[in-house]
């Protein structure tokens, strides 16, 4: 009788540890490097990881069992935090990203990733996706021509049907991944699953190429409207004094529709995420400033906070008052 030439089922990485620097290594390892630091005093890390790979895509399931935060350079690699439960607030370059069991977070290759606050019951479906072949996909299946990085929004709405069923995808993969005998081995069974993953992303979330990708495509019930040119004109003007009208006109829709596709893909009204956006560039001056240079006040009114809002919005986002922030070592 000849060989079985089935290939082997990846092996499946599992990891579970109560020590810090321990669940640091391991998401070093299987991830990406990263500091990790708990938020709660005197808090204990419950951490479970498991970690696969099949193909283009990695498939992290990951549970820190306590409020941590940490901070990542640049990923490399297209990624997406589908959480299971609990929440998060995390940034990449600038961005504000969040997330919950109505929204997933998607991060681009490039950018200082930050994660400030993950609740102690969050749970998430981690995906790496390699940036070469998503890019080459857009380009060869779909015939869009690629001319960068592609500029995902930071959310995904998971309520509405593109985004739950891309979701949905990737929670079928995993499991059937983690079956040694599932068909998903396969290769002829594998590979147009990855593509469909891939495609099921690109049609889900918002980017630069989303309208080329729909021309001469069937409309999808939900589909996500480009909101890219708004959100990069908030970024590239963070203290221009923004307006829903003014937004809405660079976006191509009526206000109403810009602020709708503001709550499907980033969770928050167009306000909202200029107020986000302003946040992070707060704490991003509090960081660098040396002793007595400045106050919280002072940054706040820089940024367009009154003192008590700042204080309460800033606190809300980062789990930490401003001067903590302030008065901490970088």
């Amino acid at each position: 009788m000849e060989p079985s030439l089935r290939p082997t089922p990846p092996a499946v990485v599992a990891v579970r540890t109560r020590d810090l620097d321990e669940a640091r290594a391991v998401c070093g390892e299987h991830l990406y490097p990263r500091s990790m630091r708990l938020l709660e005093r005197d808090a204990e890390i419950d951490a479970q990881f498991s970690f696969l790979r099949l193909g283009v895509l990695a498939v992290a399931d990951v549970r820190y069992g306590a409020a941590v935060a940490g901070v990542t350079e640049s990923l490399g690699t297209y990624h997406l935090n589908i959480p299971q439960a609990g929440r998060f607030h995390a940034s990449q370059g600038g961005r504000p990203i969040s997330g919950d069991t109505r929204r997933a977070a998607v991060y681009r290759p490039d950018g200082r990733t930050e994660l400030h606050y993950a609740s102690p019951d969050c749970r998430l479906l981690a995906v790496k996706v390699d940036r070469v072949a998503l890019e080459e996909h857009l380009e060869t299946a779909h015939d869009v021509p690629v001319g960068g990085t592609i500029r995902f929004a930071s959310q995904l709405d998971l309520t509405g049907p593109a985004g739950n069923s891309c979701a949905g995808l990737i929670r079928f993969l995993a499991a059937e991944v983690a079956d040694p005998d599932s068909l998903i081995h396969e290769p002829m069974v594998a590979e147009p699953l990855e593509e469909a993953v891939l495609t099921a992303l690109l049609l889900a979330a918002d980017h630069q190429y989303q309208d080329s990708l729909q021309e001469g495509s069937p409309p999808i019930r939900y589909a996500p409207r480009s909101i890219a040119a708004a959100v990069d004109t908030v970024h590239a003007e963070p203290r221009r004094a923004h307006t829903v009208a003014r937004l809405a006109e660079l976006a191509g829709m009526s206000s109403r529709g810009l602020s709708a596709e503001f709550r499907r893909q980033h969770g928050t009204t167009p306000m909202g995420y200029v107020r986000r956006v302003r946040l992070l560039a707060a704490q991003a001056e509090l960081r660098a400033a040396e002793a007595g240079s400045t106050t919280v006040a002072a940054v706040g009114r820089r940024w367009g906070f009154g003192a008590k809002r700042f204080a309460a919005e800033y606190l809300t986002l980062f789990h930490e008052a401003p001067a903590a922030t302030l008065g901490r070592d970088a």
